[in-house]
């Protein structure tokens, strides 16, 4: 039975006789070499690759003085770096080694600048400027038939979809041959700006005001999610084996392998160019005031405006509505391109600052300000069905075979079926009810109320002159980051230990997979001492010393998610990045020889150790946090859980030496989070 096994019996002596060994097979297997390292079954092939890089670059400038009030000057750079890595079996790549290729990075950037002095108190100053890169990074066979060649039918359409298929063999260091999902791919990023700064001097003020006006044009096209553009062949031991019994991965996979029986095949497919487009709107006033001869005052407001993306293309966003479990497609039927999101106008950020002189060798400084988050772009509704699609062939049992279409077992011999690509409907709205759809794990839900966050900044420091050019230096510093963006998962189970009956949109839909919501609001705060001694460069020696004692707590770092759902203020916790203390010793010292020096001013000794410096850095910190997991099952989908702490945790410095084990702390209080039973779970007590 090719879909359960049953039936399937050993070839005499367990040899695979040669008229049944796939010619596609024996092609594939002459790309790969013989062992050349030991006589093991494993680990037994060593070579090595050189990766050659040649770049070129250029950089002009232009200044321009029209006359005394007007100054011009233009300038452009770029560069071209072109990296080629080989693969580890040449064309055929493979050996574990899928990043094989060539990529080239063509950055420019470029800018023209116009200062405007009206008078010796009024000048402004506007600039345009460019700066772009387009990535772009193929495999060694790109624009081959290669698959073609060796027998693998309706693999290379295109250039995209040019080059070997991967091979994925059970037990192998993979893909066998082949190449990474990720290659090819195209990424490029412009970026346009308009800055346009005034500045005012008048009586006792310093006033400055002006715009920043940003274009952000983001492209990128990498079909990676199911086994890339040119696809990828599974061959597991199941396949060449019968339920209950032994298998060796290495033949077994191998044998599946051989007999051209794969457990699946699949590919991306290149329909849509992933692309964001966003224009951004920043101006801002401030007045630097000096009050009296020992006060100086900062006050500033800035404004900053954030429409929401678009795709370069209609249809380029697709957007998940977890409300009615569908797909909507920006700019298709009557559906914005924006996909509707709301826009914010009020975004305003007051800034503050003061500065005084209690007397010649003491000044105090204290300041506040508000700075607004922009959406963070690395995620967002490109990263959805239908603009990323794939066509994926499984087996119907795990010892089956990989069908293409019921009844209809596929194979290397019979290659891949033509593209399957999403229809749109009119309306633009996709019905997300399939098996396929249902099974999709969603990256990028956005919310069309989603509001950007903004954090917080304080500070108050003291700096004090110390005698022998010392200055030392005592401030708190602390923020609070408001609406800090969390992808939040809407279809996390809201029960303990209910599987996937707890989640909200398998109760619905019968969804039962994860659904990132980018982003939910959380806070986060940061508060620390910071203490700083700096020794002014004197006698040709200068040292800084920096000691920071500091907690940062909040629900997660970045743009990650909560780990509990059910309890989700045990979220809150200190971030991965916290470190409690951070100490930093630095110093340069002038070497006290030759020209200008105590000694040796002259002579052979000038030459061999005048304007030699030494210097050097020191760091001490203690560690980031620990998260303590388990192996135990919460059968509670989207949330974690941590062990259980029985005793005090004491911590032994166990060092261990080469080959050795040693224990830092210990480990023998920590518990599995079952209760007395012994069976039922809980979250811990971590």
């Amino acid at each position: 039975n090719r879909d359960t096994g049953a039936g399937r019996q050993p070839f005499p002596g367990n040899v695979i006789p040669d008229a049944r060994i796939s010619p596609i097979a024996k092609k594939i297997l002459a790309m790969v070499p013989l062992p050349n390292l030991g006589s093991d079954i494993t680990n037994n092939y060593a070579s090595s690759t050189t990766r050659k890089k040649d770049s070129d670059s250029f950089d002009a400038k232009v200044d321009h003085q029209q006359s005394e009030k007007d100054r011009f000057s233009f300038r452009y750079s770029m560069q071209r770096p072109v990296v080629t890595d080989p693969g580890r079996f040449a064309v055929a790549g493979g050996g574990g080694k899928g990043f094989a290729g060539t990529g080239t990075n063509r950055t420019q950037s470029a800018g023209i600048n116009y200062t405007r002095l009206f008078s010796p108190t009024f000048i402004s100053e506007a600039r345009v400027g460019l700066s772009r890169y387009a990535n772009i990074a193929e495999t060694m066979d790109a624009g081959s038939m290669a698959s073609e060649a060796i027998g693998i039918k309706g693999v290379n359409l295109d250039r995209w979809t040019s080059g070997l298929t991967s091979m994925n063999v059970s037990g192998y260091n993979n893909p066998l041959v082949g190449f990474s999902a990720s290659l090819p791919w195209k990424r490029a990023e412009t970026n346009i700006n308009f800055v346009n700064n005034w500045t005012k001097l008048f009586h006792n003020h310093t006033v400055k005001f002006g715009v920043d006006v940003r274009r952000i044009r983001d492209d990128l096209l990498q079909t990676q999610d199911a086994g890339g553009p040119r696809g990828e062949f599974q061959f597991g031991n199941n396949q060449a084996s019968v339920p209950g019994a032994a298998v060796l991965s290495q033949a077994n996979g191998l044998a599946s392998f051989l007999l051209d029986v794969p457990s699946r095949f699949r590919r991306d497919l290149a329909v849509m160019f992933p692309t964001y487009r966003a224009t951004m709107v920043f101006t801002y006033v401030q007045d630097k005031w000096q009050a009296t001869p020992k006060l100086t005052v900062d006050l500033g407001l800035r404004y900053d405006f954030y429409p929401p993306a678009t795709p370069r293309l209609r249809g380029g966003f697709s957007n998940y509505d977890f409300n009615n479990n569908t797909f909507v497609l920006a700019g298709i039927g009557g559906n914005p391109m924006n996909l509707g999101r709301k826009t914010y106008y009020r975004n305003f950020a007051p800034r503050s600052g003061l500065s005084y002189r209690l007397n010649n060798k003491t000044v105090i400084r204290s300041g506040f300000g508000i700075s607004w988050i922009p959406f963070p772009d690395n995620k967002y509704a490109w990263d959805n069905y239908p603009v990323k699609q794939s066509n994926d062939y499984q087996a119907l049992g795990s010892y089956g075979q990989a069908q293409s279409s019921p009844g209809v077992y596929g194979s290397m011999a019979t290659g891949f079926p033509p593209p399957q690509v999403a229809v749109i409907p009119p309306n633009g709205i996709i019905a997300a009810d399939t098996p396929y759809l249902l099974a999709q794990h969603i990256n990028s839900a956005i919310p069309l109320d989603y509001r950007e966050g903004y954090v917080k900044s304080w500070n108050v420091a003291v700096q004090r002159q110390l005698p022998g050019n010392f200055t030392l230096e005592a401030a708190y510093v602390g923020n609070h980051t408001v609406r800090a963006p969390v992808a939040y998962n809407v279809n996390a189970a809201t029960v303990f230990n209910s599987g996937a009956a707890g989640r909200p949109l398998y109760q619905r839909f019968r969804k039962n997979t994860d659904v990132l919501l980018r982003y939910a609001g959380y806070s986060n705060n940061y508060n620390s001492l910071q203490v700083k001694l700096d020794r002014r460069f004197s006698g040709g020696f200068l040292m800084t010393t920096a000691y920071t004692y500091g907690k940062a707590l909040g629900y997660s770092s970045e743009t990650g998610g909560l780990w509990n759902y059910i309890q989700p203020r045990r979220s809150y916790a200190r971030l991965d990045f916290d470190r409690e203390h951070t100490f930093v010793q630095s110093y340069l010292y002038e070497l006290p020889f030759g020209k200008g020096k105590p000694w040796l001013q002259s002579g052979v000794g000038r030459w061999v150790l005048g304007g030699w410096q030494l210097g050097g850095i020191l760091s001490l910190m203690t560690g980031r946090p620990l998260t303590f997991g388990s192996t135990v099952s919460m059968n509670t989908p989207g949330s974690s859980a941590t062990a259980d702490v029985v005793g005090p945790i004491r911590i032994l410095k166990g060092v261990a030496g080469p080959g050795g084990s040693a224990l830092w702390f210990d480990t023998s209080v920590f518990r599995q989070p079952l209760d007395p039973d012994g069976k039922t779970p809980h979250f811990g007590n971590t």
